[in-house]
């Protein structure tokens, strides 16, 4: 039996059993126990930020870049009030993470005590699971099923409340446990064989398929498994929306994303499929809109996702399949690799052929020559010296969004975005927490100039790190997503739309970062290869057209409401 040791410890050992290098958040008078025990640790380091929503922001990107589970430790009541956004982040796309909040001492609870508020039915709505552990010695215990929580099935954040007593003049017994002994942790679920069998025959029966990745091939890392189903049925490669990465953009047959600004030839493709075969993706409303502008009611589908409640919530299926996307596409690999698959030639010529159509309008993009620059001039320029392999993350907002379809992707999990959500803010953290994460590889954070602000305090923190994430901020004057629904729907009426910001260049160089402004494509290349080789982190400002403004794909959604 291991001798008992003080809750802190105790916390911060149930923090390392599961590999956790790294806790984000702001030192609290409610936790300080929890912080002595990190002092002069080298094996796990506590990053202390400049807002709550930033760190619990910093451990998704965390998460989402390595498949790990995440920590962020905040102080109570207004402190954990201030993750809600930052917690539903990773909630929509089901990261790990596992949020410690501290509480008011049980004494004091129920009295409207200082800072006190009932942080766990708050959370419930956008956490897997909230609770507070009312018993010192089951910390250990509840640390343990956290993680269990947060790593199962279809994964996701988790909050711990610790009231501030409990932590406090206690000694507690701990267990050293490898995780594998009470979770099951990545395990590749594979689906019902009959269903497989089913699914294999309609794709097999398929004369236009498309497989569609989602956020299951990304998280499984079933990349491989998604080409190798396209390359045997002749189908073509898309990805939902946010999921660019999730197979590698420069197969043959990947036609881009479709959903918000997607690939006009992804969706022609998804448009003409006679089977879709969605691939970890539940064909949420950001991707397909919940319409037949994509999808049309003929296509037969076959869905794979890890939570059954998914499958046909949208859309009807041929078939659906409760499991892994990985453990699912390996069993349709033998079932197909087996099987006489029909030549779909013509289909393939099609598909290879919307392929070569997309790079062309990429391409074409380069001759954009008006002043300010476009958006789509500068996602051109950036891809000329952005590693393939490099970590994005793009912000919510319209400038931010023409960069999925624009950038390439090599390797799944490359490709931060606030999915659904669509929270502004999101960017510059979430590269921030992956950069911690991942130190050799190449991080990228794409912002406009409205979205930037919401944490642009933690220019500081990536100073003080020593973290080389290279911001790009295009800066366009306004709040381009709003701005373009008030230009198509309410005839150019703008109220609130147009907004005014520092000068980025100084901004950066107040906080002791790079600052470099360009007006110029062809200076795009150079300002971002100096940002590549600086000690620290660099903000790029590049001035872009206020006015290219795409009709939204939600403007129906605005024009039905009747104008006062």
């Amino acid at each position: 039996m291991s001798p008992k040791t003080s809750v802190g410890h105790a916390v911060v050992e149930a923090l390392r059993q599961e590999d956790v290098r790294h806790v984000f958040g702001i030192v609290g008078a409610a936790f300080l126990d929890i912080l002595d025990a990190m002092y002069d640790r080298t094996d796990i380091q506590f990053v202390g930020v400049r807002h709550e929503q930033a760190a619990a922001l910093m451990a998704d990107g965390y998460a989402r870049v390595t498949g790990r589970p995440s920590v962020c430790l905040v102080t109570n009541g207004p402190g954990v009030i201030n993750l809600t956004y930052a917690v539903a982040a990773p909630y929509v796309p089901h990261s790990p993470m596992v949020i410690l909040a501290p509480s008011p001492s049980r004494e004091h609870q129920h009295r409207d005590s200082t800072q006190e508020f009932d942080q766990v039915s708050l959370f419930r709505p956008i956490t897997k699971a909230a609770f507070q552990v009312t018993v010192p010695e089951r910390i250990p215990e509840l640390l343990q099923h956290a993680f269990r929580v947060a790593t199962s099935g279809k994964m996701g954040p988790v909050l711990v409340d610790l009231p501030r007593d409990i932590m406090v003049g206690t000694e507690v017994q701990t267990t050293a446990l490898d995780p594998g002994s009470y979770r099951v942790g990545q395990s590749r679920v594979q689906g019902d064989q009959e269903l497989v069998e089913r699914a294999a025959q309609v794709l097999l029966s398929a004369q236009q398929p498309v497989i569609m990745a989602g956020g299951g091939v990304d998280w499984s890392m079933a990349s491989q498994e998604a080409v190798k189903l396209a390359e045997i049925t002749g189908a073509a490669l898309v990805t939902s929306y946010g999921r660019a990465d999730a197979v590698p953009n420069n197969h043959p047959q990947f036609l881009g994303h479709i959903g918000r600004l997607g690939a006009p030839e992804a969706a022609e493709a998804v448009r003409k499929a006679d089977v879709l075969l969605a691939l970890g993706t539940r064909l949420s409303h950001s991707t397909t809109f919940y319409d037949n502008r994509y999808i049309q009611p003929g296509t037969r589908i076959v869905q794979v996702d890890i939570d059954a409640d998914e499958i046909g919530r949208n859309y009807p299926v041929a078939v659906g399949i409760h499991g892994d996307a990985k453990g699912v596409a390996t069993q349709l690999l033998k079932e197909l690799q087996t099987a006489e698959a029909p030549i779909r030639g013509e289909w393939l010529e099609e598909v290879k052929e919307l392929c070569r159509r997309r790079w062309e309008r990429l391409d074409s993009e380069g001759e954009l020559s008006t002043m300010p620059l476009k958006p789509q001039r500068v996602y051109h320029e950036l891809r000329k010296v952005i590693p393939t392999d490099a970590i994005v993350s793009l912000d919510a907002g319209l400038t931010p969004a023409f960069g999925q379809d624009r950038l390439v992707f090599d390797n799944s999990r490359s490709l931060l975005i606030s999915l659904d959500l669509g929270g502004l803010g999101f960017g510059f953290p979430e590269a921030l927490g992956a950069k911690f994460a991942l130190p050799n590889r190449t991080v990228v954070n794409m912002n406009g100039d409205g979205g930037f602000l919401f944490n642009a305090q933690e220019m500081e923190t990536a100073v003080r790190y020593g973290l080389n994430v290279i911001t790009v901020i295009m800066n366009n004057g306004c709040w381009g997503s709003e701005k373009a629904y008030q230009k198509y729907a309410f005839n150019e009426r703008y109220v609130g739309a147009d907004v005014g910001s520092p000068d980025f260049e100084q901004f950066a160089r107040s906080f002791g970062a790079l600052g470099i402004r360009v007006e110029d494509a062809d200076q795009i290349g150079d300002a971002f290869r100096e940002a590549m080789n600086a000690p620290g982190p660099s903000i790029i400002e590049v001035p872009v057209d206020p006015d290219e403004m795409p009709r939204p794909a939600r403007l129906g959604d605005v024009m039905k409401q009747p104008q006062q």
